[in-house]
C-alpha cells in the first residue's frame, strides 16, 4: 500500500478569477497538455493549476516523462476506456453562515477543472468521465454548478470534443427544479444499486446494537424511511449506479469542521456517492444513558423537541402545511432544557456521535470493495486517487455553516486514511480524535500503519514530518461548538 501523502503549500495564494474564454485554464504552457491540436487559451494567472500540477509530479506520477510532451500523470491508475468518476464536495449551493461564502463550503472549480485535464490525457479519447456528488437534500443543483461555472467548465470540454457528464446524484431533491420534464435534480445518476452490508456493517457490532435500530436517524428524513434500510440482521445502503460503474474515482474533498463527525475530508467526502439519503444513519435517538447518541444527558424537553419535529416531517411528507411557529417552539424547547441544567448538544451533533462514523465506514467499503451488481468481494475494485482542497478550507460550524481559514495547501495522495490523518494535522488536531478516521479501516482486509505515512512537501515546514509533527506547527481551526471539549482538550 502507498502511504506517501503531499503537501503543497503555497502561502497567500488565492483561487483564480472567473473568465468566460479561459474557464480556469493554465497560466502556463505545459508541454503536455499544448499540443499542435490543443487550442486551450491561457489564464492570466493560475496559480491553483500550477499546485495542482505540482502535487501530481511530486508524487513520481509517470516520473520519466515529467517536463515532456509525453508526461501523463494519470496514466499509472487510469487506463484508456475507463470510466472515472471525479467526486468534488458540493455541500449546498449556499453557506448558512453569515459571509462564509462557497470556497470554503465546495470543492473550488479551478481544482477540478486542472484535474479533468488530466483524466482527459490520461483516457485518450476513449472512456467516459463523470463529474458527480449527492449534495444535501435542500441543495438547488442547477444553481450551484451555475454559480460555481462547472456548467460552463463542462461546456468548454464538449467544445473541445470531450463529453463531461454532470450528475445530481440525488434520488430526492426538496428542491423542483423544471428541467428534464419536470424531475427532481440536474442528471440522474442511473438506477441505484443497492448494497447489504448484513454482519459486515459497522452497526451490526454496534453496542446493544438491536435495541438501537428503530432510534437511527438523519434530519429531515422518516424513521420510518430509515428502517426500510435498517433492520433486523440487514444494512443496506442505496448507492449511485454512476458511482458502481466508475474504475477510478478521483475523491476531491473540501476539508472543513463537522458538527457531527467533528471533521470532513476524503473519507466523509465518499457519502457523497449514495442516492438515497435516507438510508443514511446520523445519529442514535435519545441520551447517551438511552442508549442514543443525540445529546448526552436525559431531557424530556429534548425528546419533545425531537418528536415535534418528527411529526413536521411526516406531514410534510404526506403534503400538509407544517405551523409556521414550529421553528420557534423548537428553539425555546431547547432554550428551556439548557435553563433546566441540560446539555447543549443536538440531533448528534458533538463528539459522543457513535453512529455517524458507522455509516461512514459502510459507505468507504462499499465504494472500494462492491462490484458493479454491489456485491462485496476480498479484493478492491476501484482505484482512488485524493486531491483535497485546502486553498480556503472551512472552520468553525460545518459542513453547511463554515467560515473561511486559508491555508494554501493542497493533499495529494493514494490511500484515505493517510491523506485524513495529514489533514487532520494541518488542522491542528490528532486524527484518533474523530472516529471518522481512527476507524475508517473498520472491517478491511487492512490495518493502516499511521506511523509508515510518507510526508513529502515543496516546503521545508512539512518535507518529511510526521504528522504529530505537523498538527503542532498548525494554526488550530475553530472546532464546531459540539467538539470544542473534546478537541481542545489536545491543544
Amino acid at each position: 500500500m502507498q502511504t506517501q501523502v503531499h503537501i503543497e503549500y503555497m502561502p497567500g495564494v488565492s483561487y483564480p478569477q472567473w473568465n468566460d474564454h479561459t474557464c480556469y485554464a493554465p497560466a502556463e504552457r505545459y508541454p503536455e497538455l499544448f499540443q499542435e491540436k490543443n487550442n486551450t487559451c491561457l489564464s492570466e494567472e493560475n496559480k491553483v493549476y500550477e499546485m495542482v500540477r505540482n502535487t501530481l509530479a511530486a508524487l513520481g506520477l509517470d516520473k520519466e516523462h515529467f517536463g515532456t510532451k509525453d508526461w501523463n500523470p494519470l496514466a499509472d491508475f487510469v487506463e484508456p476506456g475507463n470510466t472515472v468518476l471525479v467526486k468534488p464536495n458540493m455541500v449546498n449551493h449556499v453557506n448558512r453562515a453569515k459571509d462564509g461564502g462557497l470556497d470554503c463550503l465546495v470543492t473550488h472549480p479551478s481544482v477540478v477543472r486542472a484535474v479533468l485535464d488530466y483524466v482527459v490525457l490520461a483516457l485518450q479519447g476513449s472512456g467516459r468521465i463523470l463529474l458527480a456528488d449527492a449534495p444535501v437534500q435542500s441543495c438547488n443543483f442547477e444553481e450551484l454548478v451555475h454559480e460555481l461555472h462547472y456548467d460552463a467548465i463542462v461546456e468548454d470540454f464538449k467544445r473541445k470534443g470531450t463529453d463531461v457528464i454532470l450528475l445530481d446524484l440525488r434520488q430526492l431533491s426538496s428542491v423542483r427544479i423544471e428541467r428534464n420534464g419536470g424531475h427532481d435534480g440536474y442528471a440522474a445518476g442511473g438506477p441505484d444499486v443497492e448494497v447489504d452490508m448484513g454482519s459486515d456493517s459497522a452497526f451490526g457490532r454496534a453496542p446493544q446494537s438491536g435495541g438501537r435500530l428503530s432510534q437511527y436517524r438523519i434530519t429531515n428524513y422518516l424513521p420510518e424511511e430509515m428502517e426500510r434500510y435498517h433492520k433486523g440482521g440487514l444494512h443496506r445502503y442505496s448507492l449511485a449506479g454512476a458511482v458502481m460503474e466508475a474504475d477510478v474515482i478521483i475523491n476531491l474533498p473540501k476539508p472543513k469542521t463537522h458538527r457531527k463527525a467533528g471533521i470532513t475530508a476524503s473519507v466523509k467526502n465518499m457519502v457523497g456517492c449514495v442516492a438515497k439519503k435516507e438510508c443514511l444513519p446520523h445519529h442514535t435517538k435519545g441520551s447517551k444513558r438511552e442508549n442514543g447518541d443525540e445529546y448526552l444527558k436525559p431531557s424530556f424537553l429534548k425528546r419533545m423537541r425531537t418528536d415535534m419535529e418528527e411529526r413536521n416531517n411526516r406531514i410534510a411528507a404526506a403534503g400538509g402545511r407544517i405551523c409556521g411557529l414550529s421553528d420557534f417552539f423548537g428553539v425555546l424547547l431547547y432554550k428551556a432544557a439548557r435553563i433546566l441544567r441540560a446539555d447543549t448538544y443536538v440531533e448528534g451533533s458533538w463528539y459522543g456521535n457513535d453512529t455517524l462514523w458507522r455509516t461512514v465506514c459502510d459507505i468507504c467499503r462499499i465504494v472500494l470493495y462492491a462490484d458493479k451488481e454491489g456485491k462485496l468481494m476480498p479484493e478492491q475494485q476501484r482505484k482512488m486517487f485524493v486531491l483535497a482542497d485546502m486553498v480556503i478550507a472551512g472552520e468553525g460550524e460545518g459542513p453547511l455553516c463554515p467560515q473561511p481559514k486559508a491555508t494554501g495547501i493542497l493533499v495529494g495522495g493514494w490511500e484515505q486514511i493517510a491523506a485524513d490523518t495529514v489533514i487532520a494535522a494541518l488542522m491542528g488536531y490528532c486524527a484518533e480524535r474523530f472516529p471518522t478516521i481512527a476507524n475508517a479501516d473498520y472491517g478491511q482486509r487492512y490495518r493502516m500503519p499511521r506511523q509508515d505515512i510518507q510526508i513529502s512537501s515543496n516546503s521545508p515546514l512539512f518535507q518529511g514530518k510526521k504528522p504529530d509533527e505537523i498538527r503542532r506547527l498548525a494554526s488550530a481551526f475553530k472546532p464546531t461548538s459540539g467538539w470544542r471539549e473534546w478537541l481542545e482538550e489536545e491543544i
